[in-house]
């Protein structure tokens, strides 16, 4: 009964963050400034006007904020709009692993459980953030389920 209780190990990582900033933008295909940069890639977009407030009491999924607050300025103007001025969601997470040591002559044998996003919480990716895209303010995926794995192996 005592090797059973002995030589157990148990180990994890908690992760807590705050969601990340991004900035609106306008999509890449639209030069609303007229400079010809618009097409340049993610850093060179045109930005929108903003007229609200973005933040939401209660961001879900389909709307992590609101739209309404961005339009598109007029034409061969530059948007309002500043830098990460919305935040993402956050990011939750904690991993676990519980292992088991076995005495086996000289060495060890080692029988691993592991567990990561053990209580299976959904951390959204970042919100569509162009302004005139269908899913503009809307989150399209996810960070990975729980996974479990056993594992064993010979430590000498």
């Amino acid at each position: 009964m005592g090797a059973l209780l002995s030589d157990w190990q148990v180990s994890g990582i908690v992760t807590l963050q705050s969601g990340r900033p991004f900035t609106v933008a306008l999509l890449q295909e639209i030069d609303n400034s007229n400079t010809g940069r618009a097409n340049l890639g993610f850093g060179n977009n045109d930005r929108p006007n903003v007229v609200g407030d973005p933040a939401l009491g209660d961001p879900s999924a389909d709307r992590w904020f609101d739209t309404g607050a961005f339009v598109f300025p007029a034409f061969g103007t530059f948007g309002s709009s500043g830098r990460n001025t919305v935040d993402g969601p956050g990011y939750q997470n904690v991993n676990l692993a519980v292992m088991k040591h076995v005495p086996l002559g000289g060495s060890k044998l080692q029988f691993r459980l592991e567990a990561f996003n053990l209580f299976n919480r959904t951390n959204f990716n970042q919100p569509d953030n162009f302004l005139g895209s269908p899913t503009f303010g809307q989150i399209l995926s996810a960070q990975s389920p729980r996974r479990v794995q056993l594992g064993a192996k010979v430590l000498f």
